[in-house]
């Protein structure tokens, strides 16, 4: 699980922060997501369809600020990816999603 390594990096952020004397800053994990997007790709005001674990998000940069303009309410795509891959018995390395697509590639067969 994410339990152990959560913490282990929260107790060394702590230390860190501690020794050199700098605060420890809040970053919600959506918009970090979001951002380093924008940093590689340089998009100005990106709307964004976010699917990651437990949430599916359309979100868009609007007034200085992030906005929520959808998301779902039930299974998530990431949720759904994850079980999908699962149930092929794909490896989880480097992720379910980057898997399923890698072998939709070789895919001959179209619906």
């Amino acid at each position: 699980g994410m339990g152990g390594p959560l913490a282990v990096c929260a107790l060394m952020a702590r230390i860190l922060s501690l020794s050199w004397k700098v605060p420890i800053v809040g970053v919600n994990h959506c918009v970090g997501h979001i951002e380093m997007g924008r940093l590689v790709t340089g998009a100005e005001n990106p709307v964004v369809l976010y699917v990651s674990g437990g949430n599916t998000q359309v979100i868009a940069y609007s007034n200085k600020r992030y906005r929520i303009f959808g998301e779902t309410i039930d299974v998530a795509v990431g949720n759904c990816l994850d079980r999908f891959a699962r149930v092929l018995n794909l490896s989880n390395d480097p992720a379910p999603g980057y898997n399923i697509e890698q072998l939709a590639k070789k895919g001959t067969k179209y619906i």
